[in-house]
């Protein structure tokens, strides 16, 4: 009885730290969940209006979804850390990072984004979504951001929030992998916030 213990724990154990193949198909579903369900936004949004009962039932779909995907990612991020592409793969990667940057709130974001960053670092995973999920804490705590990644609608026209340093954005960008701003979008920069 012993020995089989002993067996099922190193068996158990072994599996367990070395495949990762289940856990990345979860999070690869939660993926394809999460854009199919938001493909329906804008026909919906155009077919009823966006203060419609069919809009509210779809925004309430995507809310429990991203909460189940929010829990799934926070129980493997609490076990295995930020997983990174040469464990789990780019698609299941992108699963971390999506179910942390749409939380309801920045404190989850703040909780995990170090995880995220050194990663990143690593090359494990990407920087500019590092570069994006640090712009979205910064702007939610009313601070510039650095990579201007985050964009705001003001009297109906897109601008973005306002930016750390306007003449090194593009180069920090580069840095990251993001395209470069044009001037005509680096002129719609807010210059403070509203």
């Amino acid at each position: 009885m012993k020995k089989l213990l002993i067996i099922l724990v190193l068996l158990s154990s072994k599996s367990f730290a070395q495949d990762y193949s289940g856990l990345r198909q979860k999070l690869e579903q939660f993926v394809d969940q999460s854009i199919a369900v938001r493909q329906s936004v804008m026909p919906t949004a155009q077919e009823f209006g966006f203060e419609s009962y069919q809009m509210d039932s779809l925004n309430q779909l995507i809310n429990f979804r991203d909460s189940i995907h929010l829990q799934f990612v926070v129980a493997v991020l609490t076990e295995h850390g930020w997983l990174g592409t040469s464990v789990i793969g780019k698609k299941a990667n992108i699963s971390i990072f999506l179910a942390i940057q749409q939380a309801p709130n920045d404190q989850v974001r703040e909780r995990y984004y170090p995880m995220l960053e050194a990663s990143a670092k690593r090359g494990e995973s990407s920087l500019s979504q590092m570069a994006t999920m640090k712009d979205r804490i910064l702007v939610n705590k009313k601070l510039p951001q650095i990579y201007g990644t985050q964009w705001n609608y003001v009297d109906d026209i897109q601008v973005l929030f306002p930016l750390e340093d306007v003449n090194s954005v593009n180069e920090k960008r580069v840095e990251v992998g993001l395209e470069l701003l044009t001037d005509e979008e680096l002129k719609t920069a807010q210059s403070k916030y509203q």
